[in-house]
């Protein structure tokens, strides 16, 4: 049964003809290939969610875990920034020029 969803699938993919075909034509081939009449609903209404289910797919799961900064990296970015602003508060002072 999943072997003749499978195969169909394949062949869908392989035949430029099949694949962009009237709906109607897609049924025939459908009834053709002896495919399981809730396969063929699910592949005809492009239902990729029941399709899977009826398939057995696992659903798509995405894990992400993500590297927590350690405490010193803030520190020393802290201080980095807090150096530019002095470099920077200092040459905007025009120098004073003594007399």
């Amino acid at each position: 049964r999943m072997m003749d969803a499978i195969d169909f699938l394949e062949q869908l993919g392989r035949n430029a003809r099949l694949r962009h075909a009237p709906t109607a034509d897609l049924e025939r081939e459908l009834a053709a290939s002896g495919i399981d009449p809730e396969l063929s609903s699910a592949l005809l209404d492009n239902n990729a969610v029941r399709l899977g289910e009826l398939l057995g797919a696992q659903p798509n799961i995405c894990c992400l875990v993500e590297q927590p900064q350690r405490e010193k990296e803030d520190e020393d970015e802290d201080e980095d920034e807090e150096e530019e602003e002095e470099e920077e508060l200092e040459d905007d002072e025009e120098p004073v020029r003594k007399r």
